[in-house]
């Protein structure tokens, strides 16, 4: 039998009004888990309201809902 490794790999997409596509799973957009830790605790509905910057232009894009 072989022992299968498995791998989590996560994102977590939002779009600016400049286009721009940007992960808040990466970079300094997850400090201290702010965004990982109400996702991987089923509380999505907690991110709503939270604001991230886009690296793009700078401009404060709010998350308006978490969806898969």
């Amino acid at each position: 039998m072989y022992d299968g490794i498995a791998t989590l790999s996560w994102s977590l997409l939002i779009d600016c009004n400049c286009g721009e596509t940007f992960d808040l799973a990466e970079g300094d957009h997850d400090v201290d888990g702010r965004f990982s830790i109400p996702i991987f605790n089923n509380k999505w509905n907690d991110l709503e309201g939270e604001e991230a910057i886009c690296p793009k232009c700078g401009n404060v894009v709010p998350i308006k809902k978490v969806e898969y």
